[in-house]
């Protein structure tokens, strides 16, 4: 398993963190930097910015992640929980303080994220395992929506 392991782990840091080193494997190398680092650059007002009425917002995506991981991390610790998806999208306004906070709490998730995963010793249960590699394309696609909301949101200014 760690020669599957290792290489997860590393595309999951550079989806959520960026990469350490030039090549990348799903994020551009230049600028190169993964979810918490582009939504470092957004303002609580450009976080909160839809590009269409009742559209979603960077905030959104960002506490979906940390909803989804939190969510994941149950698993991790033996649990079966039921989630609500919509509540995982019910943060979609911030202010300044609430952006902080939020960022944080991703960037904290990620962390308790990668020790569960660490601490995984038997990867028999198919769904534990498949939920696990899950988290690499829904990550990847939500980092994708993030840049491109990013990236709208300052053209309007």
């Amino acid at each position: 398993m760690e020669t599957v392991f290792k290489p997860f782990l590393d595309l999951l840091r550079e989806i959520y963190i960026g990469s350490e080193v030039e090549q990348t494997w799903i994020i551009d190398s230049n600028p190169g930097y993964g979810i918490t680092a582009a939504i470092k650059e957004l303002t609580a007002k450009e976080a909160s910015t839809p590009l269409v009425r009742a559209g979603s917002t960077v905030a959104a995506h960002t506490e979906h992640l940390r909803w989804s991981i939190e969510f994941a991390l149950k698993f991790y610790s033996g649990e079966q929980p039921s989630g609500d998806w919509e509540e995982s999208w019910m943060v979609r306004k911030v202010n300044e303080t609430e952006w902080e906070q939020l960022q944080l709490a991703l960037l904290v998730a990620y962390q308790k994220l990668i020790y569960a995963l660490k601490e995984v010793k038997d990867w028999s249960n198919p769904h534990l395992l498949k939920g696990t590699l899950a988290l690499l394309p829904h990550a990847a696609y939500h980092l994708g929506a993030v840049k491109q909301l990013i990236i709208a949101v300052k053209a309007k200014e």
